[in-house]
């Protein structure tokens, strides 16, 4: 705010800057130019899906999206695949899209033998529910209805156990293996 008080008293003539009265009149015309300032950041944040907040439910309604989710993240994942699959065309590619918006990513995408199949190669045992459902919800929004989805998460095996020393071992949970 100093720097369009600077601005504003500079771009006075020199006689009215010490005037006590167009000093007041200047300092409550900074504070309402201070807020429309602060208002316009905001809103231009909105623009943005990674920091889009109260805009959020807005684009929901726009996009047909009733969220069913919690978290913020996890609606802007929602609507970020929304976006990437209004393409058209469903191919591995736009599914890929679709996937690589969801919050947790690292999803591989694959069509092996008339099937799609969806592997995760990020984190190990089985997703989130809630973030596993909305993925899934995406996903089966865009493909056809014709195509079967198959989803094969990511363990740790005996081999990459084998070579662990304890101290890494303990910072898995016993979901994440492979029995």
């Amino acid at each position: 705010m100093a720097h369009e008080w600077d601005n504003m008293l500079s771009s006075l003539p020199t006689a009215y800057r010490k005037d006590a009265w167009v000093i007041a009149l200047l300092s409550a015309i900074a504070d309402v130019d201070s807020a429309q300032r602060a208002d316009a950041d905001e809103t231009a944040q909105q623009m943005f899906l990674d920091s889009m907040t109260w805009a959020l439910a807005i684009e929901e309604r726009i996009a047909g999206i009733t969220p069913a989710a919690a978290g913020v993240e996890e609606r802007r994942s929602v609507l970020q695949a929304k976006w990437r699959s209004a393409n058209g065309k469903c191919d591995v590619d736009l599914i890929q899209r679709v996937c690589d918006s969801w919050q947790n990513g690292e999803v591989d995408v694959d069509f092996v033998d008339g099937e799609i199949v969806l592997r995760f190669v990020g984190a190990y045992g089985v997703p989130d529910a809630d973030a596993l459902a909305a993925l899934q919800s995406a996903v089966q929004e865009v493909i056809p209805a014709h195509l079967a989805v198959t989803y094969l998460y990511r363990y740790l095996l005996v081999r990459e156990v084998h070579g662990m020393v304890i101290s890494t071992l303990q910072t898995h949970t016993i979901d994440e293996f492979a029995f």
